[in-house]
């Protein structure tokens, strides 16, 4: 159990550079809300763009993810049973699985010649509405460079999002690659009888 939890924890962390990459903001068909946030201390900024929310159950926990060229911001919820309105504790992204209820937030964006990363140590994400097309709520935390000791403080706000189910591999482990061909042994045993 804790090799999936590792997962999470990494996605949240490093793998917001790769989901910057390759998602606009939103799929295509999937209605977007929006999330707003500004950061200070070791650096300041803002960021206000399309954001998704994900619900992965095999983990139980849900990915929100806001990006706008090369910055981009992802909380994760780790509910204690299921996902409801309360104020979640913002943790270091490691602890989000084993301290529920809980949270993680991770930032990160492109500087002249380095990826500035950031992840939680403190904090609270508050989510007022967890309803069909009505996911909002507010969040701050304390967030420490993944590289070097500096800090920044971040806060915002996301509303009008819309929880979708995550990908089959959202707790890190890739399809089975057989579960998508047919045994077509499987299928002479059934046409012989």
């Amino acid at each position: 159990m804790r090799e999936p939890l590792a997962a999470v924890a990494r996605l949240v962390v490093a793998g917001l550079a790769v989901v910057a990459a390759c998602s606009p903001g939103g799929s295509a068909g999937r209605p977007a809300g929006s999330l707003e946030a500004q950061w200070v201390g070791a650096d300041t900024g803002k960021l206000a763009a399309p954001a998704v929310a994900e619900w992965c159950d095999s983990l139980r926990v849900l990915e929100l993810r806001a990006l706008r060229g090369d910055t981009g911001i992802a909380l994760a919820l780790y509910p204690a049973d299921s996902l409801v309105p309360a104020d979640y504790r913002v943790v270091s992204p490691e602890r989000g699985d084993s301290v529920r209820p809980a949270a993680a937030v991770a930032l990160r964006w492109f500087a002249e010649t380095t990826i500035q990363g950031f992840r939680s140590d403190s904090g609270s994400v508050v989510l007022t509405a967890a309803g069909p097309g009505a996911g909002a709520g507010r969040f701050t935390a304390r967030l420490r460079s993944s590289t070097e000791g500096r800090r920044l403080r971040v806060s915002g706000s996301f509303s009008g999002l819309t929880i979708t189910p995550a990908p089959p591999d959202c707790a890190g482990v890739p399809r089975d690659p057989d579960d998508t061909i047919p045994d077509i042994a499987e299928e002479f045993r059934e046409s012989e009888d």
